[in-house]
């Protein structure tokens, strides 16, 4: 129960973490080419706040990740989108860091791997998330944006799988 309140805690302080960066992002649009510097500054402190709530997040959804109940139905559908999008994107390769590049492959592989059920294997990508936050900042790639972006039916069943795993 104890990880699940803590969840919960996390999520809300990205929430008004990414309130605040989108309103920094949209500032910057309409500023002064003068208070342009001290805008980016702030959208560069801010990401690096909300580095460690994002690796917290993602850490805790891996603790539970064993635990969790996904339809083989739902997991099928996710494994699809993220082989689908692993390949588009590796074909595209130029666009990301080989760090970014090595750690989608490896969670290509592990999706391909015959004899686990789709389920199971998405439990195993799940874990692999954490590592996956840590290296995208380092590139300076911007997670939830990327994970909305190139994998947005796994990003959407997250919530409703977290909150289940919440109730239980």
């Amino acid at each position: 129960m104890m990880s699940s309140d803590r969840l919960g805690q996390v999520e809300n302080l990205l929430s008004r973490y990414r309130k605040q960066l989108s309103g920094k992002e949209l500032a910057l649009t309409t500023t002064p080419d003068e208070d342009k510097e001290r805008i980016k500054q702030q959208i560069i402190d801010l990401k690096a706040q909300i580095l460690p709530y994002e690796q917290e997040y993602w850490e805790l959804i891996s603790q539970q990740s064993e635990s969790i109940e996904i339809s083989e139905q739902q997991a099928e559908v996710v494994v699809a989108e993220i082989v689908n999008q692993v390949g588009k994107i590796e074909v595209s390769s130029s666009s990301y860091p080989d760090e970014v590049l090595n750690l989608l492959k490896e969670i290509r592989d592990k999706l391909n791997q015959p004899g686990k059920s789709a389920a199971a294997k998405l439990k195993g990508v799940i874990s692999s998330i954490p590592p996956f936050v840590g290296i995208s900042y380092e590139a300076e790639l911007d997670t939830e944006d990327f994970l909305r972006k190139n994998f947005p039916t796994f990003i959407k069943l997250m919530p409703g799988i977290i909150k289940k795993k919440q109730l239980s």
